[in-house]
């Protein structure tokens, strides 16, 4: 559903929820010319039985894929939260080191911030986001190649390492979650079933048509728009949903550009 994207929730929803119903109603419409509903009504309790079987077995499916969905984006969410906040802290811990450092890893933090903001998360946005170390390696340069002048420095520099290797953990895992969808299988799973469970509701007959066309219509939508939440929820950098980047504005924000007073992130 990634031509979705584009949309808002509340459009993807509504065009979500009349494609499905309009397909099965349609389907049902060539069911009923082809079967008369007398026939159908004789097989309701066999048809009843395997229908109730088949609709448990894919409502626990679509209920555990929704979880683990929902457990994917809030990971990828605290991820991000993580990475952001470890920058802060490394800017934090900047104002203790004496000049030039200071300025540097100053420098350093707003580069990181300005480029997540600007180029990584619009990146991950369109689905054309490149891993790329080099804003990480900047800090990582700066840190590892100083010498603290006093045991004040050795320390605040040993707490910026500590900070660094999580904000290093937090952006790969970033990717992670950017580059890795649920796996096929399960979409084959969540596709084929609703198929077969939608086509399992056209084996019962009603004497009104228009009645059955509401039920099986507004059945379909539902599982249409359960479909379109996993969808939404299993990429959490792109879509109408998407994971915020207010945290990184936030440091950059606080931080300011490397030639303004120093300011603290808020």
């Amino acid at each position: 559903m990634n031509w979705l994207d584009a949309f808002s929730v509340s459009l993807q929803a509504e065009i979500v929820a009349l494609v499905f119903a309009g397909v099965t109603i349609a389907g049902l419409l060539i069911m009923r010319r082809l079967v008369p509903w007398e026939t159908l009504r004789e097989n309701h309790e066999v048809a009843g039985f395997t229908f109730g079987v088949v609709g448990a077995f894919y409502g626990v499916v679509l209920a555990f894929v929704i979880v683990a969905a929902w457990q994917r984006y809030e990971s990828a969410n605290e991820s991000a939260q993580q990475e952001a906040l470890a920058l802060a802290n490394i800017f934090y811990l900047s104002r203790g080191f004496n000049e030039p450092m200071r300025s540097e890893m100053r420098s350093a933090v707003h580069q990181y911030a300005r480029i997540v903001v600007n180029n990584e998360w619009e990146a991950m946005a369109k689905n054309d986001f490149a891993a790329d170390s080099a804003t990480a390696n900047r800090l990582w340069d700066d840190l590892v190649a100083y010498k603290p002048a006093d045991s004040r420095e050795s320390l605040l520099l040993d707490k910026s390492l500590d900070q660094m290797a999580d904000l290093n953990n937090a952006r790969r895992l970033r990717y992670v979650y950017y580059s890795n969808d649920l796996p096929s299988v399960v979409w084959i799973v969540i596709y084929v079933g609703s198929v077969i469970t939608i086509g399992f509701s056209y084996f019962f007959g009603t004497r009104y048509y228009y009645a059955q066309a509401l039920m099986c219509g507004a059945f379909a939508a539902l599982i249409g728009l359960t479909i379109l939440a996993i969808s939404e929820l299993s990429t959490p950098y792109q879509g109408a949903v998407h994971v915020s980047s207010d945290a990184f504005r936030a440091v950059l924000a606080g931080v300011g550009s490397p030639g303004s007073t120093e300011s603290q992130p808020r």
